[in-house]
């Protein structure tokens, strides 16, 4: 190969000294090896872009056409699992050829930030606008090249509105790109999952404002067919700053195995900071004590070395702390963003649109930052994971507050988009009795951390899976709570508008009843935990377990 660069997973990484996610620093080519514009691997790589952006575009867009064509037969969701169904098919079909880029933004962002030679960058992105215009042309040619066929992107309102909201959907695609497709902690057989996961949640709630580019290739290519440039600066500059945004702070959370002397020569923010002063790491989708873990019991540990430095300060906490605030915006933003559509626009996103959004926002955060911070996200997960020894309490405060901020800040930024009208106050409330919804409340919020402490915390659990089947829970519970009590299960979902909006009717509801719900929720589950501890052992603590047999399942 004579760009010195092989995939991996599902991105394009340099192979001579890469290692713990640090940026590779490659020996000089030797003399006789041929130019990379014209070795074999590397026109095989440029095929794949363009041949894989052309049946990105042409699928995407084709909905569209249909729909408009044929009475909105399609719809809103339905276009959105299109556009994520074939972003997750071409990953899996050309990751491993090309990096599966198909998107100029994603490429520079690569580049930008060292995971990307820039000598191929050119290249990429003229193959990806081509396979871009080529798709554009084929549909014209199709549909008889109608106007009302028109499948480019274009702001429903202000530009600055589309601006903003280009540059949040791609930097939380590039972010979540960063996080499952470079990360070796990252679960990658599944990176076409959540990154595809990612395109559909966002084109259902941004595709109605600005189209949810995210791509200057899908923008241009339709614009170069139809000679239609309204806006097009928005979907150029745009998704480019945002992807590289993205990447940039994900790379903030990233492990490193470099000494913290080395972080902090340039961060003085990080100096004085250590290493892990909680002695836990991540394992899978969630946090747990390393020291003397096992067999799923709650561990135990040595006490702190008195040299080591506070929690509070160190460079891993730190890192935890960013990605339960970044992972709770991006979860606020997109799921708000889609209650807002919603009643913005004669419902075009409908009940299940809206489930949809949720439940995937969480998958897909699960997946991207599990591995970093647990991917709590939720006051009642953390307190019940500490209630249940599976959580330090000493970081409990911090995580709360991280979430409620990230909570805060993302129907902040909501109100300043949609101009802060009342109808769009995106909290929860109500729509029956305060005792019905505190009642399913505690049920939904049970049934969340039961499935949490069964996928995620349990060995004998396909931990794999545990980021769909957290998403699928909250998706069916907000399919069937959410007309009755807004589905909050999180009180930080429902304390962050509150405090932005001063609408506080209720709102003991979704912080009490969402804690207690948890608890029990991950209380019950340890009861059919699977120990192999002999039953005098649990009896001593279980007082409704004592004179059962010697056996504790026996049926004679």
């Amino acid at each position: 190969m004579a760009d010195s660069s092989e995939t991996n997973g599902n991105h394009v990484v340099n192979v001579c000294e890469a290692s713990n996610n640090n940026p590779p620093q490659c020996a000089p080519k030797p003399k006789n090896e041929p130019s990379l514009y014209t070795s074999v691997p590397f026109l095989q790589k440029l095929i794949a872009e363009v041949v894989g952006t052309y049946f990105l575009i042409f699928a995407g867009c084709a909905s569209v056409v249909v729909n408009l064509d044929m009475d909105k037969v399609v719809t809103l969701p339905g276009i959105s699992i299109v556009w994520g169904l074939v972003v997750m098919v071409m990953v899996y079909s050309l990751g491993h050829i090309s990096g599966a880029h198909f998107n100029p933004a994603v490429t520079i962002a690569f580049a930008i930030t060292k995971r990307f030679p820039w000598k191929q960058v050119p290249p990429y992105v003229v193959c990806q606008v081509l396979g871009s215009t080529l798709a554009s042309g084929t549909l014209r040619l199709i549909f008889n090249g109608k106007q009302n066929h028109f499948v480019g992107t274009l702001p429903s309102g202000t530009d600055l509105q589309a601006f903003v909201i280009e540059f949040i959907i791609t930097f939380y695609l590039m972010f979540v790109v960063s996080g499952v497709a470079t990360d070796n902690r990252a679960i990658g057989e599944l990176a076409g999952l959540a990154v595809g996961s990612t395109v559909l949640l966002n084109v259902i709630f941004a595709g109605p404002i600005t189209g949810a580019s995210m791509n200057p290739a899908r923008s241009l290519g339709p614009a170069l067919v139809h000679h239609q440039y309204k806006g097009l600066w928005i979907y150029i500059i745009s998704p480019i700053l945002g992807a590289t945004c993205g990447a940039l702070v994900y790379n903030t959370i990233r492990f490193t195995d470099k000494p913290l002397r080395e972080i902090t020569k340039s961060g003085s923010f990080l100096k004085g900071a250590g290493l892990m002063a909680d002695g836990s790491e991540t394992n899978g989708n969630h946090v747990v004590n390393v020291c003397e873990a096992a067999n799923n019991n709650p561990p135990h540990c040595a006490p702190k070395p008195k040299n080591e430095p506070s929690l509070y300060t160190s460079v891993p906490f730190v890192q935890k702390l960013i990605a339960e605030a970044v992972g709770t915006y991006f979860l606020i933003f997109a799921g708000c963003a889609s209650v807002v559509v919603n009643l913005d626009m004669d419902k075009v996103v409908t009940q299940p649109g809206i489930s949809i959004v949720w439940g995937l926002v969480v998958m897909v955060m699960a997946y991207s930052l599990g591995h970093i911070s647990g991917a709590h996200f939720n006051p009642a997960v953390t307190i019940a994971f500490a209630i249940t020894k599976r959580f330090p309490w000493k970081q409990v405060p911090p995580y709360v507050v991280c979430q409620v901020l990230g909570s805060t800040l993302a129907s902040g930024t909501l109100r300043l988009i949609f101009n802060g009208k009342q109808n769009h106050f995106v909290g929860t409330l109500p729509s029956g009795t305060d005792l019905q919804a505190f009642v399913i409340e505690f049920v939904i919020t049970f049934y969340l951390m039961f499935v949490v402490s069964g996928v995620s915390t349990d060995n004998q659990a396909i931990g794999e899976l545990a980021g769909l089947a957290t998403g699928s829970t909250v998706l069916l519970n907000v399919m069937f709570a959410g007309p009755i009590t807004g589905a909050s299960m999180n009180p930080a979902r429902s304390l962050g508008p509150a405090l932005v909006h001063h609408q506080y009717k209720g709102l003991w509801i979704y912080i009490i009843s969402p804690i207690l719900g948890a608890t029990c929720g991950a209380l019950v589950y340890n009861t059919i935990r699977f120990t192999d501890r002999p039953l005098r052992e649990i009896t001593k603590s279980g007082f409704f377990l004592k004179g059962a047999g010697r056996s504790g399942n026996n049926t004679n």
